[in-house]
């Protein structure tokens, strides 16, 4: 749920704004699946650098509300900003100077980091990004073999795409878990079967292709996804899976 907060006249680092400031506030379920879309908005965290290597919301990069002004933010995309929770200002702050600078797509995540914890959502820190595993290569399976190989039980088909869009038309044999829900399915999947991913967009398809390849899944995916399947006239269904 995204909402508008607005804010009466302030002075906020050097900056004189008059009259009222319109902000856009989104909770943190908004947020998390913003982050899932393939123009996902830049995550800022305008806490010191301590706290932000103590844990924040992972991907997002650190620009102190204080110094924000001499941050290099990109202008042409979202910027989603934060702090610890609903009583602190300064992400609000932040905004409103970064508003005086001529950004125009400003968001601050309702609640901050408290909110987003509570929620359930992960957190990074500093020795887990040093830690972090390094990207698995992941291997893909043409449309042609993938046909040849529909009725082999050793091989499962996973459409990551919104449920809408699979009802319309998917791979037949194919179970629809939509990107947004695959971390918490991943249980589900077994590991005596080989899993291959599709989607329309390749970089959610890596980005799922990985999350199962972290959990020991055999994970390929499908070249050219279900454009180059549908151009194919490849076995395809539509509603839900059967």
């Amino acid at each position: 749920m995204i909402k508008k907060l607005m804010l009466p006249l302030t002075i906020v680092a050097g900056f004189y704004m008059p009259g009222r400031c319109e902000i856009s506030m989104a909770s943190p379920e908004k947020l998390n699946g913003m982050l899932m879309q393939k123009s996902a908005p830049v995550i800022v965290d305008v806490r010191s650098g301590y706290d932000f290597q103590k844990g924040h919301i992972p991907g997002a990069v650190n620009a102190a509300y204080n110094t924000i002004d001499k941050a290099a933010l990109p202008k042409d995309g979202s910027l989603v900003l934060y702090c610890g929770n609903d009583k602190c200002p300064l992400s609000h702050l932040a905004a409103k100077t970064l508003e005086a600078l001529g950004y125009k797509d400003l968001i601050v995540l309702d609640g901050g980091i408290a909110a987003w914890t509570a929620k359930g959502f992960a957190l990074e820190t500093a020795a887990g990004l040093q830690e972090k595993k390094a990207a698995i290569k992941i291997s893909s399976i043409s449309a042609g073999k993938l046909r040849k190989r529909l009725a082999d039980k050793a091989i499962g088909v996973i459409d990551i795409r919104p449920g809408k869009d699979f009802r319309i038309a998917h791979v037949q044999g194919a179970k629809n878990i939509p990107l947004e829900t695959l971390e918490g399915s991943l249980a589900a999947l077994s590991k005596d079967r080989e899993w291959v991913v599709y989607d329309i967009d390749n970089k959610r398809v890596k980005a799922a292709a990985q999350l199962l390849a972290q959990k020991d899944l055999r994970v390929k995916e499908l070249s050219g996804g279900m454009q180059v399947w549908a151009a194919k006239k490849y076995p395809m269904e539509s509603g839900e899976a059967k």
